[in-house]
């Protein structure tokens, strides 16, 4: 009787040790749901990708006016515009940048 009972203990252990197999009835991951899905932007990450944007657009507007005004063979102003704008439209969006209001300028 203790030998039965030692086997069919060995056989219960092995079963639960065993490597599990996928159910043939439950569904196998399809591309769909297996994909991460995107977490939505805060809106503290949302702002400074306008920021970002902003400065870029300013940047690129202020060096082409300078581009243009400076004339064809005047490059000691294309450069002096291009460090110019390149330290100052950062520096004046950083400090008039305030999107919820919170300094009053």
């Amino acid at each position: 009787m203790s030998k039965e009972k030692a086997r069919r203990r060995a056989e219960d252990r092995a079963k639960k040790n065993a490597p599990k197999k996928p159910a043939a009835d439950r569904p196998t991951p399809t591309e769909s749901t297996s994909k991460k899905k995107i977490p939505a932007r805060s809106a503290r990450e949302q702002r400074r990708r306008r920021r970002i944007w902003l400065i870029g657009g300013i940047w690129l507007a202020a060096n082409a006016v300078i581009w243009i005004v400076s004339g064809a063979g005047n490059w000691e102003a294309k450069w002096l515009g291009l460090t110019l704008t390149t330290i100052l439209v950062p520096l004046i969006v950083w400090l008039l940048w305030d999107p919820e209001g919170r300094v009053d300028l």
